[in-house]
């Protein structure tokens, strides 16, 4: 059956709270490919070593961002600390062609943004959180950020956790086969 718009879940949460590992996992699997496609968003931010273009994220310099900004280019683009992010439109595009439906990876900030003023279908959020502050600290830092970058996500992540409540979702991410779990249940229930 045709729908008419895609649904779009939204994945949010703080740094290290696993929202890419559940992401990966999830995709490996062939019956989630068959009807969803993952959104892949572009960032200003520095590439990690573990991380490859197209696939995490699509690295750009800020005024190529700006200019795609600028052209309508995004679902939703936000500044968090010093970068930008955004969400090309082309993944809901893709969704509606191939009768998918879209999981994006988004900003808290975002995920509000697409929540409020996303017309065009049905969204679903889910918050991905760590079971503990001080366990999402220890995986932040194994990230290896410098200590000024460290100590702004984690204040950033600290504001995120109270938005949790608006969110339709929480995911506690203590065991990822379960966490993992939960969320294809998240899923496969939003699409009926």
């Amino acid at each position: 059956m045709k729908r008419k718009n895609p649904t779009i879940f939204v994945i949010s949460g703080p740094g290290g709270a696993g929202k890419t590992t559940l992401l990966e996992q999830l995709f490996k699997k062939r019956q989630m490919r068959d009807i969803f496609i993952r959104g892949v968003a572009v960032t200003t931010r520095k590439k990690r070593p573990q991380e490859n273009n197209a696939k995490d994220y699509f690295f750009v310099n800020k005024k190529d961002f700006l200019r795609l900004k600028k052209e309508g280019f995004f679902l939703e683009s936000q500044k968090i600390l010093n970068d930008y992010y955004g969400t090309p439109k082309i993944f809901y595009a893709l969704a509606k062609t191939q009768n998918k439906d879209l999981i994006l990876c988004v900003d808290v900030k975002g995920g509000l943004y697409l929540k409020k003023k996303h017309k065009a279908g049905k969204i679903i959020t889910v918050f991905i959180a760590a079971p503990t502050q001080r366990e999402l600290y220890l995986r932040m830092k194994k990230r290896a950020e410098n200590k000024k970058v460290m100590n702004q996500r984690v204040a950033l992540a600290k504001k995120e956790l109270r938005c949790a409540k608006q969110y339709d979702y929480l995911v506690t991410n203590e065991n990822v086969a379960r966490a993992l779990k939960r969320l294809e249940e998240i899923l496969l229930s939003g699409r009926r």
